[in-house]
């Protein structure tokens, strides 16, 4: 009878421990916000309506301005229009992702399923370049 209070015991302390694994799995998720602060200029020219898409959605903005995004562990496209300006550097219409610091910390507690989770939310991702500088220039008449 002993041995099968000792074993009941193990058994609730090894189920107690998987499922705080189990609730810390998506550590980003869980403590990281899904949305950041992007701002755009357009350079000398203002008034340009700004698109910024990514796979969670697509965010407007006039220049110069800033709105929220939702987070995504892809690129986001940026890009700029007003009547009589063309890009002046089209190239500057891509900002990479990278992994927040906390989404590592799935390696230990959350394995292969919190990492997972956070990069579907975004929540595991971010973008570096918050402040966003798409260049416009007059157009050839």
């Amino acid at each position: 009878m002993i041995g099968i209070k000792i074993n009941m015991k193990y058994l609730i302390n090894i189920i107690s421990i998987l499922f705080i694994f189990i609730i810390l799995g998506g550590c980003a998720s869980i403590t990281e916000s899904k949305n950041q602060s992007m701002s755009v200029t357009t350079g000398e020219v203002t008034g340009a309506m700004c698109t910024l898409s990514n796979s969670k959605g697509s965010y407007y903005v006039n220049t110069p301005g800033s709105v929220m995004v939702r987070n995504a562990c892809d690129q986001l496209s940026i890009s700029c229009a007003k009547e009589g300006y063309v890009p002046a550097n089209p190239a500057a219409g891509t900002v990479q992702d990278k992994a927040k610091n906390m989404a590592w910390g799935n390696l230990v507690f959350g394995g292969i399923i919190g990492l997972a989770v956070d990069r579907t939310t975004g929540a595991g991702c971010q973008y570096p370049q918050q402040n966003i500088f798409y260049p416009m220039k007059k157009a050839a008449q």
